[in-house]
């Protein structure tokens, strides 16, 4: 079964995606967690997180930009960085409009650059993507493309 881990400080937020997969019927596995640095054990297999069989590393990542304990931009350059995720599809999944983020984003390797959904419907649907992107063998997210937020050609 393939896994999104959905990485964000809001509890509202999480469980809104929780609550989207659910009505989409999503097949993959959803693993939520609160911070940044929450993510990094959780992708280098620590402590709670060492049994990959319950703690997978993840098909696809969405990543919220602004979080408490370190920024999304931190977590994914640790990402990219790292042999065992370095591949790994990240949507920086974020409530910020503001370009130069999404510049810093793809700037940091993100392989998409996506504004949170304002209702429940667009967030169905966007999961839906997702879900059809992780069935694909091999996994094609390009069906999150038509929700990314690109920078302007210069």
């Amino acid at each position: 079964m393939k896994t999104l881990l959905y990485v964000d400080d809001s509890p509202d937020d999480r469980y809104l995606l929780r609550r989207a997969c659910r009505n989409g019927r999503v097949l993959f596995l959803l693993k939520t967690l609160a911070g940044g640095v929450e993510a990094i054990r959780y992708l280098r297999g620590e402590s709670e997180f060492a049994n990959r069989a319950e703690n997978p590393l993840p098909d696809l990542i969405f990543l919220d930009l602004k979080m408490f304990d370190m920024d999304g931009f931190k977590v994914l350059r640790w990402i990219r960085t790292n042999p065992a995720t370095r591949a790994t599809p990240i949507v920086m999944f974020s409530g910020s409009f503001i370009m130069k983020d999404v510049v810093n984003g793809y700037a940091e390797g993100a392989s998409y650059f996506i504004s949170k959904p304002t209702n429940l419907e667009s967030l169905v649907e966007l999961v839906c993507a997702a879900d059809k992107g992780l069935a694909a063998d091999p996994i094609n997210c390009e069906a999150l493309a038509r929700f990314a937020t690109r920078p302007a050609p210069k």
